[in-house]
């Protein structure tokens, strides 16, 4: 069985430290020496803006809940603060080397090994009759239905048989309604 990562899957092979469902998933993809897995050329270009946004980082930041609670005939403003604890900036050379990474693995150079598939008409309009029939039902974006269409397509046109590999709640509801195996690295 083969398997086609989402960007977020994709993006577990880069994460430091790595999280458990980095080991779920290369347990999966790792054959002998080598780890070797689909991906859409969607996620072959997602994967940069992906970690440019942790090269960039995230400030800190507080904000005050601006909600008037009504309790009986009392109406008092809401006391509590919301916290987002932002992200440090990623190193320019982590962030150099992570990308030569990219590269390399999509090369096809070292033992972790990605093959492209190409998003082609078929798979654009695989996509789009995709979000016609979810994108009012689930949180499903016009990314993932690029990476769903290309797994249809291959699965059906070239006889491939791929598995998807993502976490998300709402792709992985399209793919159940679309009986579209699918994999979870965050479950055990």
């Amino acid at each position: 069985m083969s398997f086609l990562l989402d960007t977020n899957a994709y993006f577990l092979l880069f994460q430091y430290p790595r999280p458990s469902s980095y080991f779920h998933l290369v347990q999966h993809i790792k054959a002998e020496n080598t780890v070797s897995f689909y991906i859409s050329e969607i996620t072959s270009l997602e994967i940069h803006s992906v970690l440019g946004k942790y090269r960039r980082g995230s400030p800190s930041q507080r904000q005050q809940c601006g909600r008037e609670i009504i309790a009986g005939n009392t109406i008092t403003q809401c006391s509590n603060t919301w916290i987002h604890h932002g992200r440090r900036k990623m190193k320019p050379k982590v962030f150099r080397a992570i990308q030569k990474l990219i590269s390399d693995i999509e090369a096809k150079r070292g033992n972790t090994r990605a093959t492209v598939l190409k998003v082609d008409l078929a798979s654009v309009q695989k996509a789009r009759d995709l979000l016609l029939r979810y994108a009012d039902r689930y949180s499903f974006g016009s990314h993932d239905a690029l990476i769903a269409g290309s797994l249809v397509v291959a699965r059906q046109v070239r006889g491939m048989d791929l598995t998807l590999v993502t976490s998300d709640k709402g792709f992985k509801a399209v793919l159940r309604d679309e009986t579209i195996p699918f994999y979870d690295p965050s479950l055990p």
